[in-house]
């Protein structure tokens, strides 16, 4: 009996993503970044061993090494990800996966993973020359192992945003403003690498070398952003390609709330210092605040049924929970307060504390509120615009992260303008951009409590006017539903 040999993917292999792998594999893209890489490190090690005799051989190779690895990982193989869900839409094969029993989420997925598999045999590809860097002589083993374990992982989070932001239906979106951060993003890392194995003092090598409690700690928390974050973006790839019926939105904001509560928690009882405290608040609320405010699904009952068995209290859950744009209001909302009150409470919790409510506009840390009151309000004053000027939901995603572009792009006009007027009194006229705040700081030319009481005036109307439009829309798209749902047949 001749021996079995292995000629294909296995039965027991996702469809979508035996698909996907064996279209990638094929891909030039692929192949030509695989064999460049090959190619440039077997020189470049050729290169370093005939220059063995200097001492800084060793780090220039882990520089290069690294340098080119973030290259094809963090630009080439994110970049095939901008039209993975455009390309089926284009094609209008969308409806004949769903014929086959994918849903939307395996769909996402599987076009993932697929390019994530590919990064990863382009990693295996590179090890051989990681332990040959090894006889070179001067390697953190440790931290450059773990370092090239992040860079693979910051790949996977890259891919999952364009993935996710593949189902937008403006090419802008969806390529340019990748094409445009991608390569900036790749440059930083490779300034970083070089820095690193030169030896610079605080660099990234040296903090992943895990050889403190902060480094630790500071690594798993990395990881744990990256998990959220690649798992937040497939999920919103997933509702845009998703049937009105799927109801992605539920877990993704009840894990961001889950999260949310397990950080301030930790931050409570001092399990996790200040300022990592606050920066895993702002990557939890920032992602989830961005996706409930771009939600465009519609409200079916499908999708209510599930909410209205639990009475009064599930129906108000709901509103928190459907799919929508309003609902999207109401969380990011809410989930904007529970994360200011998580970053500025505890001196009203922690025990033994003399802080009080009422010092709260005239404490010295008065310019930090003053920023993140402003960086907040900036991210809800796309979704008014978008409410007033823009109407109709299919290019929701494209409007709102166009709108945010702007107002980082104004926001940097006006800098330079206070910059080279040394005056910031023109910036009142502005001052309707809760971002326009930043600037008006930085001059000096007010008192921050005075700054303070402006900016939360300035947040609360956007508050509330987005909350005003949120109630209007849910009560329209009740009314559509209970006008669309047939009558039952009357006995006889």
């Amino acid at each position: 009996m001749s021996s079995l040999q292995l000629t294909d993917f296995s039965d027991r292999f996702p469809p979508m993503l035996v698909k996907e792998l064996r279209q990638g594999l094929r891909a030039k893209t692929f192949i030509g970044v695989f064999l460049a890489l090959q190619i440039f490190l077997a020189v470049m090690l050729f290169s370093a061993s005939a220059a063995s005799n200097s001492d800084q051989v060793g780090g220039i190779v882990s520089g290069v090494l690294f340098g080119f690895f973030a290259i094809a990982v963090i630009v080439v193989q994110p970049l095939r990800g901008t039209n993975a869900l455009a390309a089926e839409i284009k094609g209008q094969t969308i409806d004949m996966m769903v014929l086959t029993r994918l849903s939307a989420w395996r769909i996402v997925f599987g076009k993932w993973f697929a390019i994530v598999s590919q990064s990863a045999l382009l990693l295996s590809a590179i090890i051989p020359y990681l332990i040959l860097r090894y006889f070179l002589g001067g390697m953190n083993l440790v931290g450059e192992i773990v370092f090239l374990f992040l860079l693979f992982l910051t790949s996977m989070g890259i891919t999952a945003v364009t993935v996710g932001l593949s189902g937008c239906t403006s090419v802008i979106v969806r390529s340019l403003l990748p094409v445009i951060g991608l390569p900036f993003l790749a440059y930083i890392l490779l300034m970083l690498s070089f820095s690193g194995a030169m030896g610079g003092g605080n660099s990234l090598i040296e903090i992943c070398a895990l050889d403190s409690t902060e480094s630790r700690i500071g690594v798993l928390c990395y990881i744990l952003a990256i998990i959220y974050l690649s798992y937040s973006l497939l999920s919103m790839g997933a509702s845009l390609i998703a049937p009105a019926a799927e109801n992605h939105s539920a877990v993704r904001r009840l894990l961001a709330l889950a999260l949310l509560a397990a950080t301030a928690f930790s931050g409570f009882f001092e399990l996790l210092d200040e300022a990592p405290t606050i920066i895993l608040i702002c990557l939890i609320a920032i992602p989830a605040v961005i996706i409930a405010l771009v939600e465009s699904g519609p409200l079916v009952q499908t999708v209510r049924r599930p909410f209205e068995k639990f009475g009064p209290p599930g129906k108000l859950l709901g509103h928190f929970l459907y799919p929508t744009w309003s609902s999207g209001v109401f969380f990011a909302v809410i989930l904007t307060i529970l994360a200011i009150i998580s970053i500025f409470g505890h001196g009203l919790l922690i025990p033994g504390s003399t802080t009080m409510l009422r010092d709260f506009f005239s404490s010295s840390d008065a310019d930090d509120k003053v920023i993140v009151f402003a960086i907040a309000g900036g991210f809800f004053f796309p979704a008014l615009w978008q409410m007033i000027f823009f109407r109709g939901e299919g290019q929701r995603v494209a409007n709102y992260l166009l709108i945010l572009t702007g107002s980082y792009v104004l926001l940097g006009v006006l800098s330079a303008l206070t910059n080279a007027m040394e005056s910031s009194i023109f910036l009142l006229f502005f001052a309707w951009n809760p971002l326009v705040f930043l600037p008006i700081m930085d001059e000096g030319s007010f008192r921050d409590s005075t700054l303070l009481v402006a900016i939360l005036f300035i947040v609360s109307l956007t508050f509330l006017a987005l909350l005003l439009g949120a109630i209007r829309h849910a009560g329209s798209q009740h009314i559509g539903i209970d006008e669309s749902e047939p009558t039952p047949p009357q006995a006889d």
